[in-house]
């Protein structure tokens, strides 16, 4: 019974629930900040009947899945502590369904490895006191790894339904995904025409179809407050424009409208980075904020791909800087350097190098890939691949490291045994010194008699 007991994974991570609550309780900021604020007021909007504001001025800098999450406890006045607790659940059943997910293409034994790395991993344990979406967004993630692994091995429709169900939520939540969710059904209807697996593609196809439907009211929303189709929000115009930043010493990151440089790493500020950020962008900033929040999004996207013209190989630069940034949290556009970039360093190399390896299997192995794996790379690449365009930060890559462990875990479980044992040979300790002859092994009486 008890030994039962504790291959349940909703048991075996427990403790990490309680761990997560205390360190939430112990570091969360007495008051909101950042992009909380931004959270809480979404929440209060859809109290009061709406999400963003009428034309002119909309605010669509997020989309509504977190804020609708949020929305009950604020309606109820519950302190944000204890909304914030609501991370520490996440977290845990994010643990749990990725265990769940690689259980089902790997032994017991790799799935709590792997789930175990996730339960320490440091990035996901630094933004549980914050009421920010990276926690949810894993538990999503982690769900969405576990229902579609579930709906190409059972083969029934609920599995599919509930998968397309999460991945239009995480769209909801990370709008980024809507472009994910586009780029994925070119893709698998290009691959119809040419694959010969079409009842996988066309499970793929469905999952991707039931994900637009859910995101389709929200789209409707924004379509009619904006007058423009397909529109996500009204922040990737800046961060395009950040991004695409041709001067020196700027390396893609998100720079605040007022070019005050307050933001992340914000104990390294000074008058002559804020002169510089003036001298670059102010009068092209303030001609723009002169705009319409709609306007300002189509015109920073003008600017931005003004710069990417006339400065292709910077562009470059910038991006390879973004990957820098979601796997070591360096470089940042004038700050001095951090002490705490060397375990940043460390953690990003075994997320690379583990990448790498992964990778290279991956390609080796890719006819005998199972369609779980296959999908989640997918989206999992494109999503990368879009975020290395915009202002990209670690906190874009942390909620993909459940597809990672993943993909790991049914690449170790189909893998051959490694030993890093000699082979053992039977009867060596029969073995006489007339065996060894001819073999160029010297015993001490051989040195004896050479020196004689």
């Amino acid at each position: 019974m008890i030994k039962k007991a504790l291959r349940n994974p909703y048991l075996t991570f427990l403790p990490f629930l309680f761990y997560y609550a205390y360190f939430i309780v112990a570091n969360k900021w007495p008051s909101l900040y950042g992009d909380e604020i931004r959270y809480v007021d979404f929440a209060h909007n859809m109290i009061h009947g709406f999400y963003s504001p009428p034309m002119p001025h909309i605010n669509l800098w997020n989309g509504p899945g977190y804020p609708l999450v949020l929305l009950p406890f604020i309606a109820l006045k519950i302190p944000v502590l204890y909304i914030t607790l609501l991370n520490a659940l996440y977290q845990y059943l994010a643990i749990v369904f990725l265990y769940k997910a690689i259980k089902l293409v790997a032994n017991a034994k790799i799935a709590l490895i792997a789930s175990l790395l996730l339960a320490i991993y440091p990035n996901a344990l630094a933004v549980l006191p914050i009421l920010y979406t990276e926690a949810f967004t894993s538990l999503l993630v982690s769900s969405l790894i576990y229902t579609i692994t579930l709906s190409y091995s059972k083969g029934k429709i609920k599995y599919g339904l509930f998968a397309g169900f999460l991945l239009g939520y995480l769209t909801l939540t990370k709008v980024i995904f809507g472009y994910v969710l586009v780029i994925g059904l070119v893709v698998c209807l290009i691959a119809l025409l040419f694959k010969s697996n079409r009842a996988n593609l066309l499970l793929s196809l469905k999952i991707l179809l039931v994900a637009f439907a859910v995101t389709m009211p929200y789209l409707a929303y924004t379509w009619h407050l904006t007058g423009k189709a397909f529109y996500w929000g009204d922040s990737g115009g800046m961060s395009l424009y950040w991004m695409s930043t041709p001067y020196d010493h700027e390396y893609g990151d998100w720079k605040l409208p007022n070019l005050s440089n307050n933001q992340y790493p914000e104990l390294y500020k000074s008058a002559e980075t804020v002169a510089i950020l003036k001298k670059n962008h102010s009068k092209e900033i303030n001609a723009i904020l002169k705009h319409n929040e709609v306007e300002q999004d189509a015109l920073f996207k003008q600017a931005a791909i003004k710069n990417i013209k006339k400065h292709p190989g910077k562009f470059a630069q910038n991006y390879y800087y973004n990957w820098s940034r979601m796997l070591f949290n360096f470089p940042y556009s004038y700050s001095y350097q951090d002490g705490a970039i060397v375990g940043n360093i460390i953690r990003g190399s075994l997320i690379l190098w583990a990448a790498i390896v992964g990778s290279v299997l991956t390609f080796i192995n890719r006819r005998r890939l199972i369609f779980p794996v296959k999908f989640m790379l997918l989206i999992t690449a494109v999503y990368l691949s879009l975020s290395g365009a915009l202002s990209a930060y670690p906190r874009q890559l942390d909620v993909m490291v459940p597809v990672l462990l993943f993909c790991l875990g049914f690449l170790a479980a189909n893998l051959p045994k490694i030993s890093l044992k000699f082979t053992e040979e039977e009867n060596l300790d029969n073995i006489t010194l007339n065996d060894l002859k001819g073999i160029n092994v010297h015993t001490q009486d051989s040195v004896k008699n050479n020196t004689l």
